[in-house]
């Protein structure tokens, strides 16, 4: 519960990560968190669901890159249809009594579903205590009166698509969505076609375009009448313009720093790392933005099956504060792993037309290793 309302607070960006002179990394609240103060406690519960719903990565609920959404579809439609105390144990959600991931493998869903007063649940147990201190299986769930009302909206509505990391991965995101919790109808409508959900008649259609709700707006039904009048809706601008001072690292003492616009892409500055290590931009790649390899905080070279892409996103537009560490990740097979640091955002230059190796450090290792002479078999870069 801590890692969550932790992602949550800055999914939805009550506070800001900022780094000190010495690179440790501290929170900063913002206005959105002044804002979110002075909600009632209705309205705060709508701002952190609705924050879990469209901002949080589903990928990171199974712990796994591979993640598909569907578990969370079939977890929502079922307790929308099911009786409120009503147990549902395994085969509820998969049709398969001895291959329901709900209740083993995805059991995180249900606990946050939880969380959330969605539901309850009972943990499987043995003697009266958990097999061990690390089994989250579960033995039933137990949807409450308010999770049926509540997964009867999202599933009426569709929510399930406003998942913003979902929809970047899967190259749905639209830059012109607000981002200030009035989701509405618009992304409703574009993506009902996207996913070919059947079940949508086009009556029912036509019935949300006529007007756009913003999504705490959708829940007045299963709360109090009156209390939900307002939102959390200050603007933090993520594009940040300037020129960017990245230190780029491979092996020990080995690094070049490289001065990069706010308008280039990540591919732009993919580009300008092959070129300050000679290397000949000739394999696929990922930027990781959280420092985990596989992980689905990634941008992905074109080619690549999945997005978001680096060629979609400038570097002004990543929300970057200076001290932050990523990694690039080049070439799947031979895995050169690049660790990169923005140092410092200079905001009060002209911007540079063309990245702009500034510094450097050490010898960069070939490519290639097996190309190497004999006379190179002493070459100990990077020392």
């Amino acid at each position: 519960m801590i890692d969550l309302l932790f992602n949550l607070a800055l999914a939805g960006k009550l506070y800001q990560r900022i780094a000190d002179h010495k690179g440790n990394v501290h929170l900063i609240h913002t206005v959105r968190k002044d804002e979110f103060d002075s909600l009632n406690i209705f309205e705060k519960y709508a701002f952190i669901f609705e924050t879990f719903w469209t901002r949080y990565d589903f990928g990171e609920i199974a712990n796994s890159y591979i993640f598909s959404r569907d578990p969370i579809d079939r977890v929502v439609e079922t307790i929308a249809f099911s009786k409120p105390g009503e147990e549902l144990r395994s085969g509820a959600f998969s049709g398969y009594e001895m291959d329901d991931p709900i209740f083993s493998s995805y059991s995180v869903i249900i606990q946050y579903l939880d969380y959330f007063g969605l539901c309850t649940y009972i943990p499987v147990v043995e003697n009266g205590k958990k097999l061990t201190k690390y089994d989250d299986r579960i033995e039933a769930v137990i949807p409450t009166e308010f999770g049926v009302k509540v997964c009867k909206i999202l599933a009426e509505y569709d929510i399930l698509n406003w998942n913003i990391p979902w929809l970047k991965k899967n190259g749905l995101y639209e830059k012109n969505i607000s981002d200030n919790s009035h989701f509405g109808v618009d992304l409703f409508s574009q993506l009902m076609n996207v996913r070919g959900r059947a079940k949508a008649s086009r009556s029912r259609k036509r019935k949300h375009k006529r007007e756009s709700v913003p999504f705490y707006k959708l829940l007045e039904p299963v709360f109090p009448e009156g209390v939900l009048n307002k939102t959390v809706t200050a603007e933090i601008h993520k594009d940040v313009e300037g020129n960017y001072v990245f230190k780029v690292s491979l092996g020990r003492g080995v690094w070049r720093k490289i001065k990069i616009s706010s308008r280039h892409t990540l591919e732009d500055l993919h580009d300008a790392i092959q070129m300050a290590f000679d290397f000949d931009n000739d394999h696929l790649y990922s930027f990781f933005m959280d420092g985990k390899k596989y992980s689905d905080n990634a941008y992905h070279a074109p080619l690549l099956d999945e997005g978001p892409y680096v060629n979609q996103v400038r570097i002004g537009e990543l929300d970057l504060y200076e001290g932050q560490h990523f990694l690039y990740f080049f070439d799947y097979g031979d895995s050169w792993e690049f660790d990169v640091q923005l140092l410092q955002i200079n905001r009060d230059e002209p911007l540079l037309k063309k990245p702009e190796v500034i510094e450097e450090k050490g010898k960069a290792p070939r490519q290639y290793g097996y190309y190497y002479d004999d006379d190179d078999e002493d070459d100990d870069w990077g020392e």
